[in-house]
């Protein structure tokens, strides 16, 4: 079989097909799974950036 642009791009095509039919069943397969239970210290860090966030915006308001 000769090596052509054609047939290159037929295997690429193929390879990600496979690829996404892989992922598809990973993803059904974790598809019952629970949630990982969410940590309380990155809810913390995300309060203490949200609160840096509202004092910058404070700020420019009242500078105008």
């Amino acid at each position: 079989m000769a090596d052509t642009k054609d047939g290159r791009e037929d295997q690429a095509d193929d390879a990600e097909e496979r690829q996404r039919e892989r992922e598809l069943e990973e993803a059904l397969e974790r598809d019952d799974e629970d949630e990982p239970p969410a940590d309380e210290t990155d809810d913390g860090a995300e309060s203490a950036a949200d609160d840096g966030e509202e004092s910058a915006a404070g700020t420019a308001s009242s500078d105008e």
